[in-house]
Formats: C-alpha cells, sequence, structure tokens
C-alpha cells in the first residue's frame, strides 16, 4: 500500500525511483495535452480523434428541434453551441452538457431509456493531435475502487460517446447479479472495465500514455523554446564533428560516445502502438514561432467573457459533510417520498438559462425569428485573435516495469498549445484537522480497511473500528466493516434527519443499502435506548453504535478516539479509523497558478470552488489555452461531462477554421 499519495512535488511509495531513471531533453509537440485519463479525457480523446456527432432524430423540446435543423447537414462541433443550447435546463450548470445530454439521453430524468438521437461520423482529417496522461489503466478513479459496489448512477448514465453499455455487455457475455437487474443500476467492477475496453475497442490506444505521474506545467515563452533548441542542436553538430575528428585520427587514445551527450529517443517511447514526434527546430518553428498566428479568446479581463453560473454551489451530489442545511424533518416522515428521477431538483442542483429570445410565446414566431437572428450572431464566437506568444510545458515521469521486473522511471516532456485539467475531485482525502491524524492507524481508503481483514489484522473480537463521514463513501465503509462482523462506532457532524443528508436524495427502490445505513444511523445512536412497553430492549445492531452531530477533538497514540457532541464528552478505545470525509483534487503541479483559475480568487480549486470557464468553450476565463472539464467544474455525472468534450472540440474546430 502506498503511505502517501502522488503529487507534483513527490511521488507515493509505490512509484518511488527504484530502478533506472532516464530523461528526454528533447521534449514532444502536442496540440493538446489531458492531464486525466478517467471518463473526461477518454470522452475528449474520442471527439479529438476525428468523431463528430450529428444530429439525426426528433427531439421532443421542439425548439431544440427547431434550433438544430437550422443547419440540419452540419456536425454539433461545427456549429453555435451558445445558439443551440439556449434555454435547456437540467441538472448541470454547463448548458453544453445539457444539449448533448438532450440528445444522447433524452428524457433519461424522467426515468426513460430512449434511443440516442446522435449519429456518429469518423473524420479523420479533423483528428486532432493530443495525449492523454494518466496515473493508471484508461478509466481514472473507477479503476481503484472496490469492483463489488453498485455504481450510484444508472447503468446506462455510465456510458462513453457511441458504445452502448447493454451492447457491449453482450459482446462480453456478462452476467450480471439481481441486484444489477432489479435497480438498473450496474457494478464498478463493469465500469472499468468497459472504460478500458472503451479505448481499445475506439482505436483511442495510441493517444494514451498510462502509468504516468505530471509533476509540472508552466507557461514558457516560444522565444525561449527556440533558442533553446537552437542550442541543443548546436551540441550535437559540435558533437558530431568531434566524433569525426576521432574517427579520423589512426592512433587516437579514446573515443567519444554519441550516447554520452545525446539521450536514446527509442528508449523514452511510450508503448508501441503511439507515434511520437521529437522536437528541432526545423520541425518545431511553424507551431512555436510567435510570428505564426493562433486564435485565441478575449483575455481573461474582457467584459464578453461567459462564465459559469452557480444558482447552488454546494450541490447535492457533493456528499460533503460541511454541506449547510436550512431545514429539519424528521426521518421516518420524509424518507417513503424521496424520488430524484421524478424530481430532480431533489437529487442534485439545476443550472436555468435566461432564453435569447425571453418574449416568443409560440413555436411559430421563435422559427421566424431563428433565420435573422443566426445571420446577425458570430456563428463561431470567437473573439479577438491574438498570436500566441507562451505554450505550455508539460513535464512528468512514466513508470514502466523492464525485463528484470524492476520499475524505471523515464521522464517526459511535451510542449503544447493547450493543456486540458480533466483530474477530477478525488486525489487528496479530506483531513479531519484534528490532534493525531498523522497515525498510522488513522486511514483514509476504504481499500485499506479490507487489506487489514485480509491481513488478520481486524477480526470480530478487535475493538470497534470508527468509521468517520455520513456519505455514501462512509456507507460503503459501515457495509464491509458489518460483512465482515466487525463492530463499528459511526461518528458524523450532522443530524440523521437533516435533509442534507445524501440518503435523503435517493429513491428507496434503487439504493435499499445506503437506507439500510441510514436506518442504523437513525436507531444505532449511543444514547439512545430502544424501549418497549417501558423496558429496555436489545438494539436492532448490536455491533453498530453511532455519534450524531460529533466531532473528534483528539486521537491519541494509544488509539483512544475524544468526541465531543451534545451531551458527549468521551474517550472511546478503537482499532483503527477511517475518514472518509470527501476528497479534494491535487493541482499542486500548476504550482500558484492553482489559485489564479478559481471563482473565488486566490482560493484553491474544491467542490465548492470550481474553475472558473467559459461555459461554451470549457477554457479557462484566466489562462487562455487551459482548459477545464468534469467534477473540477462542477459536472461530477459521467452523463454530464461529455458536454465538456465537445464545447472543447467545438472551439478548437472554430479557432482552426478562423485561422484560415
Amino acid at each position: 500500500m502506498p503511505t502517501l499519495f502522488c503529487t507534483g512535488t513527490k511521488c507515493c511509495t509505490n512509484h518511488q525511483p527504484v530502478g533506472r531513471v532516464s530523461t528526454e531533453d528533447n521534449p514532444e509537440c502536442k496540440d493538446f495535452v489531458i492531464i486525466g485519463n478517467g471518463p473526461s479525457g477518454i470522452a475528449l480523446s474520442y471527439l479529438l480523434s476525428g468523431n463528430w456527432p450529428y444530429y439525426s432524430g426528433v427531439s421532443q423540446d421542439e425548439f431544440l428541434h427547431t434550433r438544430l435543423m437550422v443547419e440540419p447537414d452540419l456536425s454539433l462541433v461545427e456549429q453555435d453551441l451558445e445558439f443551440l443550447s439556449d434555454g435547456l435546463e437540467g441538472r448541470s450548470n454547463n448548458p453544453v452538457a445539457l444539449l448533448l445530454d438532450a440528445l444522447q439521453k433524452p428524457e433519461a430524468d424522467l426515468g426513460l431509456e430512449h434511443p440516442s438521437l446522435l449519429e456518429w461520423k469518423c473524420k479523420p482529417e479533423k483528428k486532432v493531435d493530443h495525449v492523454v496522461l494518466g496515473r493508471g489503466r484508461p478509466g481514472g478513479i473507477w479503476q481503484t475502487l472496490d469492483g463489488g459496489l453498485l455504481t450510484v448512477s444508472l447503468g446506462g448514465w455510465m456510458e462513453l460517446p457511441n458504445l452502448c453499455m447493454r451492447d457491449w455487455k453482450e459482446s462480453k457475455q456478462f452476467k450480471e447479479a439481481n441486484s444489477e437487474l432489479l435497480s438498473r443500476r450496474t457494478s464498478v467492477a463493469n465500469v472499468s472495465k468497459y472504460y478500458t475496453d472503451y479505448v481499445e475497442i475506439m482505436g483511442l490506444m495510441e493517444n494514451f500514455r498510462n502509468h504516468t505521474v505530471v509533476t509540472g506545467v508552466k507557461q514558457v515563452k516560444c522565444e525561449d523554446i527556440c533558442q533553446t533548441l537552437e542550442g541543443n542542436k548546436s551540441l550535437r553538430q559540435d558533437t558530431a564533428e568531434m566524433d569525426i575528428k576521432f574517427d579520423e585520427d589512426s592512433e587516437e587514445v579514446f573515443n567519444v560516445e554519441m550516447e554520452d551527450h545525446v539521450p536514446d529517443d527509442i528508449s523514452s517511447q511510450c508503448s508501441s502502438l503511439s507515434q511520437r514526434r521529437s522536437v528541432s527546430v526545423e520541425s518545431c518553428s511553424p507551431f512555436v514561432l510567435p510570428c505564426s498566428p493562433s486564435p485565441n479568446f478575449l483575455p481573461s479581463n474582457s467584459q464578453t467573457s461567459r462564465r459559469c453560473r452557480f444558482d447552488n454551489l454546494n450541490c447535492d451530489m457533493q456528499m460533503s459533510l460541511e454541506s449547510a442545511s436550512s431545514s429539519q424533518e424528521p426521518y421516518f416522515d420524509t424518507l417513503p417520498n424521496w424520488d430524484p428521477i421524478l424530481n430532480p431538483s431533489l437529487f442534485s442542483c439545476s443550472y436555468k438559462q435566461s432564453p435569447i429570445f425571453p418574449n416568443i410565446s409560440s413555436l411559430q414566431d421563435y422559427s421566424r425569428s431563428l433565420s435573422e437572428n443566426y445571420r446577425i450572431r458570430n456563428k463561431h464566437c470567437v473573439g479577438q485573435l491574438c498570436s500566441q506568444e507562451t505554450l505550455f510545458e508539460v513535464t512528468g515521469y512514466e513508470v514502466e516495469t523492464n525485463q528484470e521486473g524492476r520499475k524505471e522511471m523515464k521522464q517526459f516532456k511535451y510542449l503544447t498549445k493547450n493543456v486540458v485539467l480533466a483530474t477530477g475531485q478525488t486525489d487528496e482525502p479530506n483531513k479531519l484537522g484534528a490532534p493525531g491524524e498523522e497515525f498510522p492507524f488513522v486511514l483514509h481508503k476504504l481499500k485499506e480497511l479490507d487489506d487489514l481483514v485480509m491481513a488478520g489484522k481486524l477480526t470480530t473480537n478487535s475493538d470497534p473500528v470508527m468509521i468517520v463521514g455520513a456519505g455514501l463513501s462512509a456507507a460503503d465503509a459501515i457495509i464491509s466493516a458489518q460483512g465482515h462482523g466487525l463492530p463499528i462506532a459511526h461518528v458524523f457532524r450532522k443530524s440523521v434527519s437533516d435533509p442534507g443528508l445524501i440518503f435523503n436524495k435517493l429513491p428507496v427502490a434503487l439504493y435499499p443499502e445506503y437506507h439500510s445505513v441510514h436506518r442504523m444511523m437513525a436507531s444505532g445512536s449511543h444514547n439512545h435506548a430502544k424501549l418497549m412497553k417501558g423496558h429496555p430492549v436489545e438494539k436492532e445492531y448490536p455491533s453498530y453504535r453511532a455519534w450524531g452531530e460529533t466531532e473528534i477533538m483528539e486521537i491519541t497514540k494509544d488509539r483512544n478516539v475524544r468526541l465531543k457532541g451534545p451531551g458527549t464528552n468521551e474517550m472511546i478505545q478503537v482499532s483503527y479509523i477511517v475518514v472518509l470525509i470527501g476528497a479534494s483534487p491535487d493541482l499542486s503541479f500548476l504550482n500558484e497558478a492553482e489559485r489564479e483559475l478559481g471563482r473565488i480568487p486566490g482560493a484553491v480549486i474544491d467542490r465548492n470552488n470550481p474553475i472558473d470557464i467559459d461555459v461554451y468553450s470549457h477554457q479557462s476565463s484566466n489562462m487562455p489555452g487551459l482548459y477545464a472539464m468534469g467534477p473540477l467544474t462542477g459536472d461530477n455525472f459521467v452523463r454530464f461531462i461529455q458536454g465538456g468534450a465537445l464545447a472543447i472540440a467545438s472551439h478548437v474546430h472554430h479557432k482552426e477554421e478562423s485561422s484560415k
């Protein structure tokens, strides 16, 4: 097990440089470098590989259908996404996500499974040169989760473009468990395998460089890059001349080997499938010289920047213990009424746009107004063009295993016009901030708990395992510990009846296991003696005790935990503590630039401070050329992250068209 998580400045024990470390003096040029190989990075790679969506059905939204029929022969990538997404509402704060979801999963929020209204066509001439960097196999965080868990979303909502999970399962001859068939959810194991297969089936493997850690992303001046490359070229020429001189000398005393000065480019190859381009001055000059114009959006201080609007930053699906609540309702009175499929506002935050045509009352009037408005609008939505005088330099290392079975770390460097942040929000587990949290018996992953059970370090005779948190991860830990027969001490800050708890937003029929945990929380209070006819009776869950509205004040080295809550100030002896209170992204490779990217200036990026983007291009409002998608921009569902991929692909296309 790694003792630390990889960051931009250090690596975990699994990635320590135990073998040889090789370097690359010559960087590679790419149009895009995507950091993160989860669903966000995979979806974007699919679109950048020249796979474009075309509207081929009939939407039940007559206004949307009318807008799409203005240019019916064009791909969505080629059209004006702001125009197409006008007036759409739904469970994402990003309008392009709502647009693509309305076409890929029509009426999904009503629990319906209608076929997609899109046809995907491969256009090889539109392929954008890119690389996807990920710490593990394609699938990101889904490759690290317990495969036996069921997804929160329905199985069909986990799909990526143009590959139906049902068809994929049939091709793989999967046999689903009864729990999956009844709930329409699918297992984490199926999802992780689906994402890995997707990359292979769709022919994207050559774009992926897996088992990598990005250590730095910075902007560099093009003129400085060219000077450096010229210097490297001169050094190689001088070295070659030196070799020739020595070769001609029949009485040479020693040789100067070329490999002493120039690294072997082949040794730094990503994989046998990838086509790498080494940088030379001749090959990259059109790419990096300031005189080569590259269109971009207006600077970050432009008044025309279209910012993402958040109706509620504390999205219901954030599963955070810190979400504020404004009312209290009895647990058993409210439980039967929750159904997010029919009542999406209870399940997640929603987005509502101000329509471009606010005074139009009929479809006929709306249709007549489209032509004139479409001619007036700037179809490509591209602002003032400017010469790109800077590029991004992306550095890091790739972990490989050599023929002797030893790990080797190969350093890499990319030069690119554009960087996409698709890392998700689960890099760094949130901490309690209590004294003693650094002790080794304080864990932050469910897998660590399972490993202790498998190793025999936790048994039914152990002191209680303390689980901290009131989200779905904590519930999964309780289910796992209960399955192993372990005594459980459950500590959480909120009240059981708090409407902000995620359990209160999930329908019982779809999530029976989580509602079982919620009932345990309600009936297993440490200070609540259950009575029958005035006499105490045995608790329903004798090995489970709950401390609601309680905080951990101190953890001692002899495994005692001091708790403080309403009527509680006591010390509890535990075996291990599992803290599951959410996570935050690790963007340390951006250095100080990270604090310039959020909606809240000067603050780190987290669920309450997503990256500030132009919602129709997903480009950073503060750093042109830097894009973000997925949870970093507030989209926590796979259904909606694909809209970010469409926005970025469309923006790239329009920039290229405008530069011709």
